[in-house]
Parts: structure tokens; C-alpha cells; sequence
């Protein structure tokens, strides 16, 4: 009866409220408006004071909170603040999302995705919403252990996972007893021992160490259960020097509030040359341990000395590297570790290094060096340590707060490699254990000042006041007020998926998806100050929008905004964070101003964007809210905002993993169209330029593509046991139906060599997943290709199939040769092609970062065969010759229009600066022809115009001869420098280029005349080891240019010629 009567009364006041905006639409008298508004605020009040009374407590206080966001007041029955015409939509759309919530918690109890999916489409802002019995959706399901809506819900519905239940009844002693309330669906998943939504949950970002209101932990609820016990006591870190018999109930920065000491640790040396690293004797552990724990009158001192009864050494603890003097007055030095957390032991932070034992063509490090590296390039010396950037180091402190075993990152610099490290014994490995290494922390030191200013640990500075940096010394920085409540964050170690990085890593799990780097945008209807993204962006020019996004957030946030706002201009973005008060965790406030000039509105729309994404990322957010800005009663071109605002945004993202929403107010129906359009157009221009070349092999074809694999439209698409990321991602886009057909099929028969499953989602008929696995040796390597390759063709042929589309199996992290590979997997499918009288179609699918890769492929793909042509349509210039011989460089006639040309052009650049020219030889290299003439159709398709330059290049003639025979090999790049990028060097400026040469036995030098493709040009530096990413090429602004694939360049004439 109750909720009959609660859902009746919710019906009404959409009814009055609906109505009113159907009247408001008709008036134009402003003082009419007025007068309307004001007698919809009584007729609310009047029907609530009807119907309020037949409701019982708990469903009075869920309409109550209801209208609390709308500043009506239960006790004094009335609103306290006026209503506006433009709160009327977003109200009645809230209350008919209320409504349907009542039904959709129960759907989500019941496990009925239907329903669920339903709500969430039509009211998103509404999905972390407690429903009549204080509990989620989320929770919901998770409670009834449904698996498949806690991934929908999760992984489509982007709902807060540690997000807590309420409680609507009336408050009392009892209540507050309630081991609900306060929960979060990791508490109940853990109580009824679902596991695998434990592990589901933990693994995408649910704290195991929140409280509910019972001071319960999910990790105490799930006690219980032997299953759930168990796997915690896999996962957690129960001590070092000491071992916990129970597991933690808190994070270390919460355990060291107590001010308790405590000393869990291991000290460890290590000799620089060695290996392994061995226990610190009792004596010496103990004065390192004193070293750490600075008393507050005490000096901090970077130099120790340490005496034992029979050895001294001089210990640095910036470095953690002692030295000593052995028998023979050599200094020997020798690194040293605290195996244990740097803040649960000196309350300190740390800077995290790993050293690789073991590497894949690593560098041995003979030397007694202590050079320190940065993580930024993947020549790796072994026996050295590498400092990890400020992303990585968050994460291995965030897993050792959280109190982790195990955590798996991917370390770009080394190909994006999946390393697991071990947090317990201080050591890594991949999982093919053809990578190893240790890991140790160093204490984080800053100058003694308020400013907390970190200083370098290998350069000390020796003039100035030097401290550890201690939670103690942070939060004096607070207090004093010279520490951003933004910076503050990042020692927060809050355990959320700040860097989208999974949680989850147990030591016997198989290696999760790896996600890949994309762009998630999409248009909605609602109220922003209900999304709950990181960021919601907030325009100044709108005063009710600024008003109700501050009444939302309390005085706290007015507060702060009303300090902050000052330092707000033009280019700057003003960060608030909302403490929990709002859905989103941080309001960015911008300035923008109209303008009827097109330009410079599009230039305004570009600035905002670019500023509001910088100050993300810099702030580590991974999504934000946008409002429809400048779309209101500016007279701005609506379709020219949402076209600028989209473009830019994919422009600016291009590096980062974004996910973009522009919240459009539910009655303006216009805006939201257009911005639908406009990324419907953009995404439909993005997919229509995929990057492709093709040949055709008898009445078959072979086709090169940068693209995605999952998207392919052909009969079946291959994924290969090699890659289980690969594995992961076309499943999770398969659905559930290709989930369960795999691991049925894969249970049934383990080693068999094709598991065929049904296509599901994806626009394929089929999905080959094979059995392959690589390896070091060329001959096995080359004979497992082979087999793969006649395998997956044999099982097209039996099923009729057309069309096969195959990633570039091997080519990613495996230590494998890439040329080996591709040459074998091409030269085979041709085989197949041709003996086999194939009509199919073959597409080899490179991701859009592995232009290495896909510049192999279409290497390969026009080398050697007869009986097939290309594709792409350009035909061989008709000044070459038929050579019998299959010469490739042939002398130019003297007598001829080309030579003239050539000589004209040379003479006119080298200003006289030569004797004469020996001759010039024009280059027919059939193969590398077709591919720049393969990069040239992309080019133009791309930019609409011809960016290819004639640009001189000079070397040796032993590196001409290879030129002219396997192009402008990048494996030489950086011989003669790097200043501009470490690529091919090329100059308009002949005699810049003529420096490069060097005169042979006959003093002939020689200079190739070149058709280089620029495209989209950047300034370079000596840093860049590849084109930036948006960028062709990179330049010195005037005549040198640098390219970074082979065939970019075409070497059409060497000159050789005597210099003065």
C-alpha cells in the first residue's frame, strides 16, 4: 500500500509540474511567468500536505530527499527558495527517473537486464541513486549474485563502485546498527561469498578497506566465507619482519594516525655486480633503522657513518649505497633496501626504482657505475637502477598503502610489457620469465622549507636545509595553507583505477585485458550538476548555472569558490574539488565569451577545451562533463560549437585514455540533435579513412589495413592464444554468448589447435581463436607461421568461408624477430593463394601505433612474386627503362631533358661549390617504388594536396650502395646526430647535405636527389625517438626535414660529382 501510495503521489507532481511547463510555453508576459511559477511552488506544497501523511517514515524520507535538491523544507511545508523557469524540466525529468527507480532496484534484485538497461537509458545521472530500501543497483545485483549486470553495470553504466547505502527509515539506536546502511557492494559480495564478483569488484577499483556503519570491512564480512577468506589471504601483505594472523582491517596511512612505532621491515645489501641480495646483520639493521626516524629535535642527515666491531661504512641514505674499504684500500659499494613500507616504518614517501637482472638483449653493466635512468627509452642496461615516473610510483605506493602482494603494470618504455611485481619479496618478472629484476624504494627528500620541494637523491644540493618527506611535513603544508587540495591527492593513494590500471593481481592470475588507449565520447540529456564524472565544467557566463551548482555543493563549496574565483582569467581553469558533496569529485570554473565572428568563436571553443583537458590530465581525471557552451541566447551557431567542440576534443586526446560527455539539458532538444550529428559525422569521417593497401594474388586479394580487428566485416577474424589481451578484448566485445562457447569448447578439448566460436557483436560470421606460441628460434619461429598459416586456411576452405581478416600475430611484446615473421606469414599466404587457386579476400589488420609493423607488412607484401598486381592505382614512371639485367641504377644520357633537369637544379643549390658531376644515375627500385607511392596515396587522401619536397641527401658511398638496394634504413638514424629527432635527415640546402659526404679512392663524393613526403610538419628536438604523434615529420623551421618510415622517402637520382 504504502509504495502504491508513494508512486501515486511522485505521478502527481510530475502531472502539476509537466503541466505548468506546457503553460509557461504559451506565455510571454515575464510577470505572468512569475506569477505561474509562484502558484506551482503552492500547489506542490498543498498536494504534499495531503499525501505526506498516508506514507510511513521510510517512504516519506525518500520523497523527502528528493526535494531537498529542490530547497523544500518537510517541516515548514514549503520551498525556501523561488522557482525559475529553467529548473522545471530537469525537476520533472529527476522525478519521473525517482519513479522508475522504485521499479528498477527490484529488476536489478531479480537480475532482469532488461529493465535495468532500460532505466539507465533513459536516466543516467540516476544510476548511483539509492532506491526505497537505501540500497544500489549495483548493490542490488551484487547481493543476488548477478554477475553478468554487476559487468553491465560497471563496465557500460560507468556506476560508482564503492558508493554506499542509505537509509531512509527514521533514525534511532536501532538504525544505526544496521550493517547495511553504509555498506557498498563489495560488503555484500563478500558476506554471501560471490567470489567472482569479489574479485570482479576489487579488481575494477572497490575498496576493501571501507567502513560501513558498523565499522565493517568488506574484508571482516567476508570472513565468513572459506572461498573469500582464503583468496584475501593470497592477496593481502600480512607483514614483513612480522607477520599479522589476521588480515589488516585499515590502510597504512590510516594505521599511522595511532602514532604508533612500528618496525616491520627487512634490510637487505646487494653488490653491484651480483645478483642477490642478502640479509643486513641485526646490528647494522638496527642503526639503519634509527637513520630514518628523525625526532623533531634532530637534524636529517643524508651521510651516516655506521660501526660494527669489526667494519665502518658510509652509508648514503639519499641513495641507500654503503661504502666500505676492503683489505686491499679499494672503495667497494654496495646497494642497499628496506624490504617494507617506507610509510607504515618512518611515516615516510618514497621514490620506487626497479633494476632488470634479466633482459631480452639487455647491456651488461661491467662498469662499478651508479648512473641512475629514467624510464624513457628501452636500450635497458642490466644492473641499474631506473627511476619510476610519477605514475608508476603512485601505483606501487597506492598497492603497498592498500597492502597489496601483487600488482601488474605495463611499462611503456620497454614495448608496453605486462610485468608483475612482487611486493612481498621485492622482485619482478613477466610472465614468459624472460624478464626479471628486483625493486626497492628510496626515501623521498625536500628542502625544509613549507614549499615540500623535492630535490634529486643522486645530486644533493650541499648548501641547503634538507628533510624527509613525512606525512607530518604534508600535512603542516595543509594547515599553512601552501599545498593545493589538488596536490594533496596524489599522497591521498586513494584506491580508485586513477590510471585505469586493474587492481586485481593475483600472482597465479592470467593477465587481464589490456586496455586499449581510446577516446569515449558521448552525448546526453540530463542535469550536469548530477553527473558524476571526475570533472563537470562550469562556465562562468552562466550565473544560474554557476548559482545552482554552488547551492548544490553548500557553503564549503562557495566558500572555496569564492577564494578561488579571483585568481580566474582567460586561459586559466580554477579547480574546486567538491569533497564528496556533489556527484563529480572536482568543478572546473572557465571564462568564455561569445563572439559573432566565426573564427574567433571557433579559436574560444578550441582554447576552453585544450585548457580544461591539460588541467585534467595534469590532474590525473579520467572524465569529464561538458555543458552545451555558448549554445543559449548568444546568437552563436549551434552547429558550429558542437563541430568545434568534437573536433578539438579528438584532437587533444589523441595521447590520452578520455572519457568526454556534453551534458545537454533534457528541453533542449535542438542542441542535443546537432551534437549527435556532428559526432556522428566526425566518427563516420574517422572510420571512413582507414589506412590500406592491397594486392591481388590469382582471384584473390591480400589486404594490408591499420585498423581495429574487432570491427572487421568478414567471415571470420583469428585471435591467437599468444596474446591474451587480444583473447580478452574480442570477447568482451563479443558478449556473453561467445564467453561461454570458448570456455565450453576450451574445457571439452585444451589442446586443440582452432577453437570456433559464434561471432556474437561483432560484424564478423566467425572467430578462429589459435593456438600459437612464439619463439626465440628463427627456424621454429618460421615453421610455427607455416603451420598457423595452413591451418586457419584449411578450416576456411572446409567452411566455405571468403574472407579472413588476422592481427599481426607475434609483432607486439614477444621477443620475436618481426621481419621473420611478417616475411613468413605473407610469402605463405601468397602460397596458399596460389596454389590453392584461392578466390578470397585476406586482410592483415595492424593497430593504428605499430606503423613499424604495418611498414613491414607492406614491404613484404610487394617483394618478390609474380602473379599479382597492386591495388593501388599509379603505374611506374614512363621515363624508366627495361633493364635485362634487372638493374636498379642506371646512367643518365647527357644528351637527355632529365639529365639537364637534374643538372640545372644541382648546380643552381651547390652555388658553384663543385668541379663536376660524374655522373647521375637514376634508381629502379621496383619494390620501394610501389611503397612510396603507397605513402603518397595516403598522403594526398589525407591532406587533399601534394606534400612531397625534392630535398638532397649526402653520405658515403658505402651507405649509398644500401640505400639504393633497402631504402633509408632508420638503423642507421643518429650517425650523424639527433637535434632535431632521430630519424632520416634530409635538406633543400645541397650544400648542408654535401657535408655529409666523403669523397672515395677517385675523390668522387656522391648526393641523392629525393622525393621526400613532408605531410604534417613539427619543430623536432633530440629527444623525439619517432614522429610525434599527429605529426609526419619533423623539421628545424627552415630547410632540414627528419622522416621515421623507410618508405617515406624515394631516392629517384644519385649524383656523383668532385667537390673544390
Amino acid at each position: 500500500m504504502d509504495e502504491n501510495n508513494l508512486k501515486q503521489c511522485l505521478q502527481l507532481l510530475i502531472t502539476v509540474v509537466s503541466n505548468t511547463i506546457n503553460i509557461l510555453e504559451q506565455q510571454t508576459s515575464q510577470s505572468n511567468e512569475k506569477r505561474i511559477l509562484n502558484n506551482l511552488q503552492i500547489t506542490i506544497a498543498n498536494l504534499l500536505d495531503c499525501n505526506l501523511s498516508l506514507l510511513s517514515s521510510q517512504y516519506r524520507n525518500y520523497l523527502s530527499n528528493i526535494l531537498n535538491q529542490y530547497n523544500y523544507s518537510i517541516e515548514e511545508q514549503m520551498f525556501t527558495i523561488e522557482f525559475t523557469k529553467e529548473i522545471l524540466c530537469p525537476f520533472v525529468h529527476n522525478l519521473q527517473g525517482r519513479l522508475s527507480l522504485l521499479d528498477a532496484c527490484q529488476a536489478a534484485w531479480n537480475g532482469d537486464l532488461s529493465l535495468v538497461e532500460d532505466f539507465i537509458r533513459k536516466y543516467p545521472t540516476l544510476r548511483n541513486k539509492c532506491g526505497l530500501f537505501g540500497t544500489t543497483l549495483l548493490y542490488s545485483a551484487a547481493r543476488n549474485n548477478h554477475f553478468d549486470l554487476v559487468k553491465y553495470l560497471i563496465e557500460t553504466c560507468n556506476c560508482s563502485i564503492n558508493v554506499k547505502n542509505e537509509d531512509h527509515s527514521e533514525k534511532s539506536e536501532e538504525s544505526k546498527l544496521k550493517a547495511s546502511t553504509g555498506s557498498t557492494p563489495l560488503h555484500v559480495a563478500c558476506f554471501y561469498g560471490h567470489l567472482q564478483i569479489v574479485k570482479y569488484l576489487i579488481e575494477n577499483g572497490a575498496d576493501y578497506f571501507i567502513l560501513n556503519n558498523i565499522n565493517e570491512t568488506p574484508i571482516q564480512n567476508g570472513q565468513c566465507n572459506k572461498y573469500v577468506q582464503k583468496f584475501f589471504h593470497d592477496f593481502l601483505l600480512f607483514g614483513y619482519s612480522k607477520k599479522l594472523n589476521k588480515p589488516p582491517n585499515n590502510t597504512i596511512l590510516e594505521e599511522i594516525k595511532q602514532n604508533e612505532e612500528i618496525i616491520d621491515c627487512i634490510w637487505e645489501y646487494k653488490a653491484l655486480s651480483q645478483d642477490q641480495w642478502l640479509p643486513v646483520s641485526s646490528e647494522l639493521s638496527i642503526q639503519l633503522q634509527q637513520s630514518l626516524i628523525i625526532k623533531s629535535d634532530e637534524k636529517f642527515k643524508t651521510e651516516i657513518v655506521l660501526k660494527t666491531s669489526t667494519d665502518i661504512y658510509h652509508v648514503s641514505i639519499a641513495q641507500f649505497l654503503y661504502s666500505s674499504i676492503n683489505d686491499n684500500q679499494t672503495e667497494n659499494f654496495t646497494w642497499i633496501r628496506c624490504r617494507g613500507s617506507s610509510l607504515l616504518n618512518f611515516h615516510a614517501y618514497s621514490q620506487w626504482q626497479i633494476m632488470f637482472i634479466k633482459y631480452p638483449m639487455g647491456i651488461t653493466n661491467n662498469s662499478m657505475s651508479i648512473e641512475i635512468f629514467d624510464m624513457t627509452t628501452n636500450k635497458i642496461q642490466l644492473n641499474s637502477w631506473y627511476n619510476s615516473n610519477k605514475k608508476i610510483n603512485f601505483l606501487f605506493e597506492r598497492a603497498m598503502n592498500y597492502r597489496q602482494k601483487y600488482i601488474t603494470i605495463n611499462l611503456d618504455f620497454i614495448n608496453n610489457e605486462k610485468i608483475i611485481f612482487d611486493l612481498e619479496n621485492f622482485t619482478f618478472t613477466n610472465q614468459q620469465n624472460t624478464i626479471k629484476g628486483c625493486l626497492r624504494w628510496i626515501p623521498k627528500i625536500i628542502l625544509n622549507n613549507s614549499k615540500l620541494t623535492l630535490v634529486d637523491n643522486f645530486r644533493l644540493p650541499t648548501d641547503l636545509d634538507l628533510t624527509l618527506f613525512t606525512v607530518f611535513y604534508l600535512n603542516q603544508a595543509q594547515l599553512n595553507e601552501t599545498i593545493s587540495t589538488d596536490e594533496m591527492n596524489q599522497y591521498d593513494l586513494k584506491y580508485e583505477s586513477v590510471f585505469d590500471t586493474k587492481i586485481l593481481n593475483s600472482q597465479d592470475q592470467q593477465s587481464t585485458c589490456e586496455k586499449k588507449l581510446k577516446i569515449i565520447v558521448n552525448v546526453i540529456q540530463g542535469d550536469i550538476i548530477n553527473e558524476q564524472s571526475d570533472v563537470i565544467v562550469i562556465c562562468c557566463l552562466s550565473k544560474n548555472l554557476v548559482e545552482s551548482v554552488l547551492v548544490a555543493g553548500g557553503n564549503s563549496l562557495r566558500k572555496l569558490f569564492k577564494m578561488k574565483i579571483k585568481e580566474i582569467s582567460e586561459t586559466s581553469v580554477v579547480s574546486v574539488t567538491t569533497d564528496g558533496k556533489l556527484a563529480s569529485k572536482a568543478i572546473y570554473f572557465v571564462l568564455w565569451k561569445p563572439s559573432s565572428d566565426p573564427n574567433i568563436l571557433c579559436q574560444s571553443i578550441r582554447k576552453l577545451v585544450s585548457n580544461v583537458i591539460e588541467k585534467a590530465i595534469s590532474e590525473n581525471y579520467k572524465s569529464i562533463a561538458f555543458p552545451a557552451v555558448g549554445c543559449g541566447e548568444y546568437g552563436c551557431s549551434i552547429q558550429l560549437i558542437a563541430e568545434t567542440f568534437i573536433e578539438e576534443i579528438y584532437e587533444q586526446l589523441i595521447e590520452y585514455s578520455m572519457k568526454i560527455l556534453f551534458v545537454i539539458q533534457p528541453d533542449r532538444i535542438n542542441i542535443y540533435n546537432e551534437f549527435q550529428k556532428q559526432l556522428h559525422l566526425f566518427q563516420q569521417q574517422q572510420t571512413s579513412t582507414t589506412k590500406s593497401i592491397s594486392i591481388m594474388i590469382e582471384e584473390g586479394k591480400i589486404e594490408i589495413e591499420q585498423g581495429d580487428i574487432i570491427k572487421q566485416n568478414v567471415d571470420v577474424i583469428v585471435g591467437s592464444s599468444s596474446s591474451e589481451n587480444l583473447r580478452q578484448a574480442l570477447i568482451k566485445a563479443a558478449g556473453y554468448q561467445v564467453e561461454h562457447a570458448y570456455n565450453q569448447a576450451y574445457e571439452d578439448n585444451s589442446s586443440s589447435l582452432i577453437i570456433s566460436t559464434p561471432s556474437g557483436q561483432l560484424p564478423s560470421k566467425r572467430i578462429f581463436f589459435i593456438k600459437w606460441k612464439p619463439n626465440k628460434d628463427p627456424e621454429i619461429l618460421q615453421q610455427s607461421i607455416i603451420d598457423l598459416i595452413w591451418n586457419v586456411m584449411q578450416n576456411v576452405i572446409s567452411c566455405n568461408y571468403t574472407s579472413i581478416a588476422f592481427p599481426a600475430i607475434g609483432c607486439g611484446k614477444h621477443v620475436c624477430s618481426v621481419d621473420i615473421i611478417v616475411k613468413t606469414m605473407i610469402r605463405e599466404m601468397k602460397k596458399q593463394m596460389q596454389t590453392r587457386k584461392l578466390s578470397c579476400l585476406v586482410k592483415f589488420i595492424i593497430e593504428p601505433n605499430q606503423q613499424n609493423v604495418y611498414d613491414e607488412f607492406c614491404k613484404q607484401l610487394f617483394s618478390s612474386g609474380k602473379n599479382f598486381h597492386a591495388s593501388v592505382e599509379f603505374q611506374l614512371p614512363a621515363i624508366w627503362q627495361i633493364s635485362k639485367e634487372n638493374k636498379i641504377r642506371l646512367i643518365v644520357s647527357k644528351d637527355t631533358d632529365e639529365y639537364k633537369s637534374i643538372f640545372k637544379r644541382f648546380d643552381e643549390a651547390m652555388k658553384k661549390e663543385y668541379k663536376k658531376i660524374i655522373k647521375i644515375e637514376r634508381i629502379q627500385n621496383e619494390r620501394w617504388f610501389m611503397q612510396y607511392m603507397a605513402h603518397w596515396t595516403d598522403f594526398k587522401k589525407r591532406f587533399n594536396k601534394d606534400t612531397e619536397k625534392y630535398l638532397y641527401h649526402g653520405c658515403q658511398e658505402e651507405a649509398a650502395n644500401l640505400i639504393i638496394v633497402d631504402c633509408f634504413n632508420r638503423s642507421f638514424a643518429g650517425v650523424h646526430g639527433t637535434i632535431y629527432g632521430a630519424g632520416v635527415y634530409f635538406s633543400s640546402n645541397a650544400p648542408f647535405s654535401h657535408q655529409y659526404t666523403k669523397p672515395n679512392l677517385l675523390e668522387e663524393r656522391c648526393m641523392f636527389l629525393t622525393r621526400v613526403l613532408i605531410g604534417k610538419t613539427t619543430i623536432g628536438n633530440s629527444s623525439m625517438k619517432t614522429r610525434p604523434l599527429g605529426f609526419d615529420s619533423t623539421t628545424d623551421g627552415n630547410h632540414i626535414f627528419v622522416t621515421y618510415h623507410d618508405a617515406q622517402a624515394y631516392a629517384e637520382y644519385l649524383i656523383t660529382y668532385k667537390s673544390k
